[in-house]
């Protein structure tokens, strides 16, 4: 019998509340194991960051490469290999994401937290078209309000306009998020196909937009208020405890995000979670 087989599950009705308890109880229950992905991620982000940033920003006169000095040569690669790297960094930052959206789900269904589940490419091709749509969208929300906002501006001299052109971009910009913030669970825990996936995470999200927004702004006052004691605990700790503080915040802001957002998707969708 497998450990999802043997978990005890029931059908629970969605709250704020309670998957900010899940997510805080399943973090602490799975902390080690999780320590060692947030390692793993780590370490995978930064050889990514270092080789996206180790081109320079010398300019160099390609219109004759017969002048090209062996430095400059050096630095043209340099620069390929920040670009590539930046495309890789970007498409990896995709496939960790969806990474983490596996590991959640299988908590909430019992299992425990394994490092193997983020390294798998199943659903990784539609999660990424769907993510650049999704980020195509929260763009044209954005512009929807930012655009408007700084034509007023100019045409009244009043730069009152433009703030509140900015505003509503950003709210809407933040509407649409929400809105399809369970596509990616969709797509592993369903199946969903293309762009259906953003269709059904909006059916899902709409009766309940308040109360996830709701639930999205409570873990970001968790997260700060965690982040804000990790860093006193560890002053007063003479700094050293900071190296301690920091990674165990780190840690417990990673999970209790991640997992309490699984949470809702599950009651939402009206699916049984692991107790």
């Amino acid at each position: 019998m497998s450990v999802a087989e043997s978990a005890p599950t029931a059908t629970q009705p969605f709250s704020v509340g309670g998957s900010i308890s899940f997510g805080w109880r399943m973090t602490w229950k799975n902390f080690w194991r999780l320590l060692l992905v947030v390692i793993v991620f780590f370490v995978i982000n930064a050889v990514l960051s270092a080789i996206s940033g180790a081109g320079t920003t010398s300019s160099i006169d390609l219109s004759n490469p017969d002048t090209l000095t062996a430095d400059q040569l050096w630095e043209t690669g340099n620069l390929a290999l920040s670009f590539i790297g930046s495309v890789v960094q970007s498409l990896a930052s995709f496939f960790l994401g969806l990474g983490v959206i596996r590991i959640a789900l299988a908590v909430t269904r019992g299992e425990k937290v394994e490092l193997g589940k983020v390294f798998s490419f199943a659903g990784y091709g539609r999660y990424l078209i769907g993510s650049i749509f999704v980020g195509i969208i929260v763009v044209i929300g954005l512009l929807i309000g930012i655009v408007p906002g700084v034509v007023i501006a100019a045409s009244t001299d009043s730069i009152v306009w433009a703030a509140v052109g900015a505003a509503v971009g950003i709210v809407l910009a933040i509407a649409l998020s929400l809105a399809f913030t369970f596509f990616g669970y969709l797509i592993l825990d369903r199946d969903a196909r293309g762009l259906s996936s953003l269709g059904a995470s909006w059916k899902l999200v709409k009766p309940h937009f308040g109360a996830l927004l709701g639930l999205y702004i409570l873990i970001g006052i968790i997260s700060f208020g965690l982040l804000v004691a990790a860093m006193v605990l560890g002053t007063l700790m003479l700094v050293v405890g900071l190296l301690i503080t920091l990674p165990v915040a780190g840690v417990v802001i990673f999970g209790m995000s991640a997992l309490s957002v699984a949470y809702a998707y599950r009651t939402i969708a009206g699916e049984p979670v692991a107790s």
